[in-house]
């Protein structure tokens, strides 16, 4: 972050506290990720991450919309989900050595926080504390993108 750190951490904090992420996370937590981060801003149509590369930052979405979109065979990009603010995208960086699921791309100008998946894993394995409440979050995204999915697909097979 840049000059004025403390009112962004303080900033970022607050955002959180509004987000279904951030807003159950002990108040240590949130500003060990507010420090870990950085703030990204992304313009309408910005490709973010790209479907299949190295997983290296995970983001928690401030404001804006993402779309999560995936590659279908004989049809191209695909968008499967839309990520409002207090989203993340990128949670396969917390796992190492992974590739991303899918290519988000901003789809209106966006702010996140973003961190570095190698912070990231190093993070959580020294701070038990910060692992036994970030990964309950990131699975319980990872859900909520499952059910999205597993809807679309209900809708889909419907027609």
């Amino acid at each position: 972050m840049h000059a004025g750190a403390m009112d962004d951490y303080a900033a970022v904090i607050a955002i959180l506290n509004h987000t279904w992420f951030g807003s159950e996370l002990a108040p240590e937590t949130q500003e060990r990720l507010a420090r870990l981060g950085t703030l990204q801003d992304f313009e309408a149509d910005e490709v973010i991450l790209q479907e299949g590369e190295d997983a290296t930052d995970m983001g928690i979405l401030l404001s804006g919309r993402l779309a999560l979109r995936t590659h279908v065979p004989g049809r191209g990009p695909v968008t499967i989900l839309s990520i409002e603010p207090g989203d993340i995208f990128g949670w396969s960086a917390v796992l190492d050595s992974t590739k991303t699921q899918s290519t988000v791309v901003a789809t209106q100008s966006s702010q996140a926080l973003v961190i570095d998946g190698t912070k990231l894993r190093a993070a959580l394995k020294e701070d038990h504390a910060l692992a036994a409440s970030l990964y309950p979050r990131v699975l319980q995204a990872v859900g909520r993108r499952l059910r999205a999915t597993r809807l679309q697909l209900l809708d889909l097979f419907a027609r």
